[in-house]
This record gives C-alpha cells, sequence and structure tokens, in this order.
C-alpha cells in the first residue's frame, strides 16, 4: 500500500503535519470499511457455507491489520504489517480459486498461460526498485512484499474475470477493482519512501479499498450467490444424468415421467406445461400476459445464464437438474447453425459438470442429415 513503512527510518509512517490528519482520517476510513466488509461477508459464509465467503471475509481483517500496523511506532508491529499484506492478498487469491471451485468452472489455458510471466515480471520489478532507490534493505522488505501481494492480487483479479458470464456486472467491479490494487502496489514500492507520495498512496489505496469491499459486498450479497432456495423434496428419477437427442413421440412419455419434478423448459407448445415446470415460452413476441416466462429465440445468452442458475443449485442441494429444450426447430430459424452448436455445447458442459440432463427433443427429418448427424455426435 502506498504507506508501507520504510524499514531504514527506524519509525513508522512519516508524513508533514499539514497531512497528518487527513492520512489518520482515511485510515480510520480503511478500517471501518474493512470491519463492515469482515463481518457483512462473514454473515453471508454462515448462511451459505461457501468457503469463498469465508475466505474473503478473512482477507479484509488482515487489510484491517495492516493498516492498523502501519499507524504503529514500533517496528516489529510495521513488520508484521508487510506479512499482513502477504495474508491479504494469499486470500483475495484463494478466494478467487474457491468461488471458480464452487462455480465447477475449470480455468481456461489462455488465463493460465498469463501467470507463466508473472515471476519474469516480479524479478523486473525487483531490479527496478533497487536500481531507482538504491537501497537494498528496502527493495527486500517493503517493495518485495508489496510486489508478491501485487502479483497474487492481480491474479486473483485475473481469475474473477473468468465468471462475468454468470455474474455480470456483480463480478466485473470486483474484478476491476482488485486489479486496479494489485497494480498500484508498484508505485508503492518505487515511490514510498518520499514524503510527497505518502498522501498520494494513501489516498489511491484508500478509494480502491472502499470501491473492492463495496463490489465484494454487491456480489456475495447478490441472488446468485446465495445457497438454493428449492426446499422441496424431489422425487426419485430414472433418467440418468447426461445428454438425450429424443423424437417428439419419446419426449411425450418422458414429460409424463417428469410431470412432478421442477424442470427447466424452454418450448413452443404452452399447451400442456406441467405446473411444476420453470416453463419458457421461446418466442420473438413478448407477451405481457397469459404466459408468464417469455424469451427470444435469439436470446441463447440469457437461456444459457438461466440454465447455469438452475443447474448449479441443484447442484449444490444434491439434486438432478432436468433441461429439456422443446424448441429446436425454431433455435435454427433464428440463429446460425455455428452460434446455435456453441451454445449447445456450452450447455451440455454445464450439465456434465453438475450431474444433470439435457434432453433436447428434434424431429430427424426437419434437418438435413449432415447437420442432425453434428448434433448427436456434438451432444452424445
Amino acid at each position: 500500500m502506498g504507506w508501507i513503512w520504510s524499514p531504514h527510518e527506524g519509525r513508522g509512517v512519516r508524513c508533514l503535519d499539514a497531512t497528518h490528519a487527513l492520512l489518520l482520517a482515511e485510515a480510520s476510513i480503511v478500517m471501518a470499511a474493512d470491519a463492515i466488509a469482515a463481518i457483512l461477508i462473514f454473515g453471508i459464509y454462515l448462511r451459505n457455507r461457501r468457503k469463498s465467503a469465508l475466505t474473503f471475509s478473512l482477507a479484509w481483517i488482515f487489510d484491517l491489520f495492516l493498516v492498523l500496523s502501519t499507524l504503529q511506532q514500533n517496528q516489529m508491529i510495521q513488520m508484521l504489517g508487510l506479512v499482513s499484506l502477504s495474508v491479504f492478498s494469499g486470500l483475495i487469491f484463494y478466494g478467487s480459486v474457491k468461488f471458480l471451485e464452487e462455480e465447477s468452472l475449470s480455468v481456461q489455458h489462455r488465463i493460465l498461460s498469463l501467470f507463466g510471466v508473472m515471476p519474469v515480471a516480479f524479478m523486473v520489478y525487483i531490479l527496478g526498485v533497487y536500481f531507482y532507490t538504491g537501497d537494498p534493505l528496502w527493495t527486500a522488505t517493503s517493495a518485495t512484499a508489496l510486489g508478491i501481494s501485487g502479483v497474487f492480487v492481480v491474479a486473483g483479479g485475473i481469475l474473477l474475470m473468468e465468471v462475468e458470464e454468470i455474474y455480470k456486472s456483480a463480478v466485473k467491479y470486483l474484478y476491476i477493482g482488485v486489479i486496479l490494487f494489485g497494480i498500484h502496489l508498484v508505485p508503492a514500492a518505487l515511490f514510498g519512501k518520499n514524503e510527497w507520495y505518502m498522501p498520494i498512496g494513501f489516498t489511491a489505496s484508500t478509494i480502491l479499498i472502499i470501491f473492492m469491499v463495496w463490489a465484494m459486498v454487491k456480489l456475495t450479497s447478490s441472488e446468485r450467490f446465495q445457497p438454493p432456495r428449492n426446499g422441496s423434496v424431489q422425487k426419485k428419477m430414472d433418467i440418468k444424468p447426461g445428454v438425450m437427442v429424443i423424437h417428439p413421440e419419446d419426449y411425450r412419455k418422458i414429460r409424463e415421467k417428469l410431470r412432478d419434478m421442477p424442470v427447466l423448459a424452454f418450448v413452443r407448445n404452452v399447451s400442456d406445461v406441467p405446473e411444476k415446470w420453470e416453463a419458457y415460452f421461446v418466442t420473438t413476441i413478448p407477451f405481457q400476459g397469459g404466459f408468464k416466462n417469455t424469451i427470444n429465440p435469439t436470446n441463447l445468452a440469457k437461456m444459457t445464464e438461466l440454465s447455469y442458475q438452475y443447474l448449479e443449485s441443484f447442484a449444490q442441494s444434491g439434486k438432478q437438474g432436468v433441461i429439456v429444450i422443446d424448441c429446436f426447430e425454431y433455435l435454427t430459424v433464428y440463429n446460425q447453425w455455428e452460434s446455435l452448436m456453441k451454445f449447445l455445447s456450452k450447455l451440455r458442459d454445464f450439465v456434465m459438470m453438475n450431474r444433470g440432463t439435457l434432453i433436447v427433443v428434434v424431429e430427424k427429418d426437419s434437418l438435413e442429415p449432415r447437420k442432425y448427424s453434428q448434433l448427436r455426435k456434438l451432444l452424445e
């Protein structure tokens, strides 16, 4: 942070009398924000038992320790503050990893490849700090702690980008704040020994921490982050997890088996939709009355989001989710074939990761033989 202790000076935060009161006020604001975030997010953990929430809550406690240590005159306490910063960054990174694990998402290879440059970037950073400051003790202590922490904080922010498609702006604000916070530790290492940088670094850290606290509370308080509210007892089903491409006649038989199950369905025929189903009428007409749930056939992203939320909620409660697509031919009219295949491929992956079932109803004669073969090969 911008107020890290300079070991060769033998004392804590050094600031001009004119800025001392401002720094103390900002420190008080940061500590209050840390405490509020820790309490609120820990309360969320007690409700849903998501380990990512517990980890994020602990991170803010260590950030509070860090700010407290920088206000002390004792060098040993201030050195412990550097350790608190490293623990904070480690918890942010670990919390991001647990978040992806809870969402049943794997990190893409292109994201992992970015981490490969971090050791080289860290060494360039350390050498740069040493040549700029000429102080080996500062470089080996404060600058090193800032650099390591920055690397893991930025890495945690990059991991959080993986869930943007599911959480939208709720996580976008958070990963932007986390990445900016990690990056801002670099100038803190370069200029942290200078009097003129103290109010600048302190203010930048205060703004970023308050923004991160707000974004993290917003994310963990979102409906999507909460545990599934479906408390109904699900009857045992004899439909196996996986993907099924079936004929309309076979679908009518299976529908009877699923009539009392909380199925997520995208349909065209709304005349015989079981009451317990969460059904969406796929249409280009946004009905205001009649059937309560409608969705445009071109809005594949919304169908993906609804399916993901549904499957994840059932997986967390130990139940088997079932998704029915009884409008495939209609979707082919309004979407390019490649886009539709990408949509189904992603849906298949969600189903397999959450041990659910995807039922795609297709009239074989409605598709070209090549396309029907591709569909079967992709899904089954």
